[in-house]
């Protein structure tokens, strides 16, 4: 199956972006013989691709899993590739990249999410792109053998962040408390994996930033009012839109709401009173920002 360039990959507008040069990979790979005797070669060995004849069969029956939420399959058709990775030779090659290829989307989305001065889509979508080979060609399959789309992409956003933190002096959050904050809710084992990511994704930011307590990660879930408002604030303190004080002001009246301890800024007297000015001025501040841009990175 012959892939185009995501739309994504030319807002930036150079010629050889990084979207181009995988497009030109992958059209590589998929008319190589020997890409199409490796695939030959897995079919023989593994029912998951019995009607595989090709990269780009394997890509399309990854698509179709996808399309229709089998998350089983579609978790066991990417482990089998993750398992032919570690091979090496060009087995492992066809393997390594036929998987990234299938999380590519995934990619721009990403890149889109982590716009801000300084970083424009083309350096963010290097980026996530970089991390995201990184990460297929380690991820610890033996150990993480379950949700390993959530897995892969959540693995290769904490890598970005960490990439793009050191460009833009920021301080992502470490592995250990990504880890943490992945694992603090089995309940979300029930979600499907991109709400799983979306909300894993959304509390790592908002950990980062501040934003929440650790006792208040029950209040945000995907589709909410009161998740899109946390997004919201994340994307204002990115884009420079808030500062960090004013967005950590708004998210502790806003999204916190049910677990404030009932002071009312009238019962706190003058403090009350400054706390509603800046309160105030920040929901200026973020009605007046280019939301068509916020919408552009959602």
């Amino acid at each position: 199956m012959a892939h185009r360039p995501t739309s994504a990959g030319t807002e930036s507008g150079p010629h050889d972006s990084t979207d181009m040069r995988m497009h030109r990979a992958w059209l590589q790979m998929c008319q190589d013989p020997r890409a199409e005797a490796v695939v030959g070669g897995w079919a023989a060995e593994s029912e998951f691709f019995t009607d595989c004849t090709g990269t780009g069969e394997v890509l399309t029956l990854l698509n179709e899993l996808y399309r229709a939420g089998d998350w089983p399959g579609h978790d066991a058709l990417l482990s089998a590739l993750l398992d032919r990775v570690p091979r090496g030779g060009y087995e492992g090659e066809v393997a390594w990249l036929v998987t990234v290829r299938a999380l590519l989307p995934k990619a721009a989305r990403m890149a889109r999410s982590q716009l801000r001065p300084g970083i424009d889509f083309e350096e963010a979508f290097s980026v996530v792109v970089g991390a995201l080979f990184e990460v297929v060609r380690t991820y610890p399959l033996g150990r993480c053998p379950r949700n390993i789309y959530t897995g892969l992409a959540l693995r290769t956003l904490t890598l970005a962040r960490q990439t793009l933190g050191r460009l833009l002096d920021d301080a992502p959050l470490p592995p250990d408390e990504v880890a943490e904050i992945a694992d603090r809710r089995p309940g979300d084992q029930g979600l499907e994996p991109e709400e799983r990511f979306e909300r894993l994704s959304l509390l790592m930011d908002a950990t980062e930033l501040q934003l929440l307590g650790k006792d208040d990660y029950e209040h945000v879930h995907s589709g909410t009012a009161r998740a899109e408002l946390l997004r919201l604030i994340v994307w204002a303190v990115r884009t420079g839109v808030l500062r960090s004080e004013e967005a950590q002001l708004l998210a502790d009246y806003y999204v916190d709401a049910d677990s404030r301890d009932g002071r009312t800024p009238r019962s706190m007297g003058s403090d009350g009173d400054r706390v509603r000015k800046a309160r105030s001025r920040a929901v200026s501040r973020l009605r007046a920002a280019d939301h068509n841009a916020y919408w552009l990175a959602a």
